[in-house]
């Protein structure tokens, strides 16, 4: 028995045990907090770059929600699922002068990984593979633009959602965030189907 367990009875060492394992929640929460507060604000950062474009008096408000699914070879998938939206490449574009098209507007999304723009989003599905991951908390965020490559906003907020992954975890969804929920009673699906964290902020 080590010399410490000898000499404190056994009261103060379960005591002792507990306060260390106290110690290292905090410590990995406050990690996990940090990271996800310097990806938001990466991410909110790279966003901005992009002019901003409002969506217009008495235009149906664009809604956007993410989900995802831990891909068995590589990565993470993500789906993205939009309202009031009409998702699509340029060259699909009908022409109209409001850029809608059945009264509701249409564009293509930017996806971010850690604040890193990284591809043109023209449908709903998304890979992203383990080489754009880094060990730890990963931020993906999706925001909807113009062909003109605008971010859409409403009122003085981006139309954009995002979701704080961990691929170590076996519930790998920490945080999720759409300032334009589609349902706002609905929870995200993650890739093992169980209830997750979320929060949503209406604009």
């Amino acid at each position: 028995m080590p010399l410490r367990q000898r000499l404190l009875p056994h009261k103060v060492i379960h005591i002792i045990r507990h306060k260390d394992f106290m110690i290292t929640l905090l410590y990995v929460m406050a990690v996990t907090l940090f990271n996800v507060a310097g990806n938001m604000a990466l991410a909110s950062t790279e966003i901005h770059e992009h002019k901003a474009r409002d969506i217009g008096k008495g235009t149906p408000v664009p809604k956007i929600q993410l989900s995802a699914f831990r891909d068995p070879i590589d990565g993470v998938n993500i789906h993205v699922e939009v309202g009031n939206y009409l998702l699509n490449a340029p060259d699909l574009v009908a022409i109209t002068a409001d850029n809608k098209v059945d009264g509701v507007l249409q564009g293509h999304a930017h996806v971010f990984v850690n604040g890193i723009k990284r591809q043109r989003l023209y449908g709903k599905d998304v890979h992203i593979p383990q080489t754009w991951l880094k060990k730890g908390v990963n931020q993906v965020a999706v925001s909807l633009n113009s062909h003109k490559h605008e971010n859409w906003m409403s009122g003085d907020h981006n139309i954009v959602s995002s979701v704080f992954l961990d691929l170590t975890k076996q519930n790998i969804v920490l945080h999720y965030f759409t300032s334009q929920p589609i349902n706002p009673t609905s929870q995200p699906i993650e890739s093992n189907s169980e209830q997750i964290k979320s929060q949503h902020a209406h604009h």
